[in-house]
Formats: C-alpha cells, structure tokens, sequence
C-alpha cells in the first residue's frame, strides 16, 4: 500500500527538505542501486527520483548507543520508504510513502516541518494548483 501526494516541485522539495534536515534517513542504504538508469545524452531522463529510508524515531550516525546501531545494521529499526519524483518539464512532483495506515502520521510526529509541509502539497492539490 503506498501514499502518493502531487503538487508543484517547490512544495515537493519543501517536504524533501524537512526529512534531508534530520539524521533520521538514509539514502537507500538497505536498497540495491539500479544498476542501469536511463540517464545521459542519448537517452535523457525526464524524471529525477529520489529515495529515502526514514526512521521516524531514530536518529541515524556515529554517536548512536551501539544496540541501536547493530539493530539498525541487521535491518531491525522500523523505516518507512518514501520516494520523490521530480519532472521538471512539466513542473509536477509527486511524493510516494510506503506503507499502510498511519505511515504519514509517524512521519509528521517523527520529523519536524514534515506535516506542515506535506499539508501544503495537499493544499496544492486541493485548490488546483497540482493534480492528483
């Protein structure tokens, strides 16, 4: 189950902002890379994506207690996907939150700013300056 939200790429970047302003994500530390993206002069890409684990309740670095640091090596600290879709053609992104129910609430309690600005992407949609 996932949560999408469209809306202009300035909101968009703003929700992005509030989780990049915390040590509580990583950029895909536990996903495979893709091995071939569709990227360069002869095949330019119209849509850049950007992924995050978020660990709403856990703050990710080097100073961490070690039992919170082994469990997040093996995989044990709960993380929440969130993936970003800019197209700067048409100027529309989209934000994509895995997971069920209540995802969305554990993100705007977890990180701060996130549920203002995630409000101003519904905003958005809702007045019709973005589509859904």
């Amino acid at each position: 189950m996932r949560n999408e939200f469209v809306g202009s790429i300035l909101a968009v970047r703003a929700v992005e902002d509030t989780i990049r302003a915390t040590k509580k994500y990583t950029k895909g530390a536990f996903k495979s890379p893709i091995q071939h993206p569709i990227q360069g002069e002869a095949f330019p890409s119209r849509v850049l994506t950007e992924y995050y684990e978020v660990y709403p309740d856990t703050e990710l670095g080097w100073d961490m207690p070690a039992s919170k640091g082994w469990a997040w090596v093996w995989g044990d600290t709960p993380h929440i996907d969130v993936l970003f879709k800019y197209n700067y053609q048409r100027d529309k992104a989209i934000v994509i939150i895995h997971g069920g129910n209540g995802v969305v609430e554990l993100l705007g309690e977890g990180i701060p700013g996130f549920r203002d600005a995630l409000g101003k992407v519904i905003e958005a949609v809702e007045t019709g300056n973005g589509k859904r």
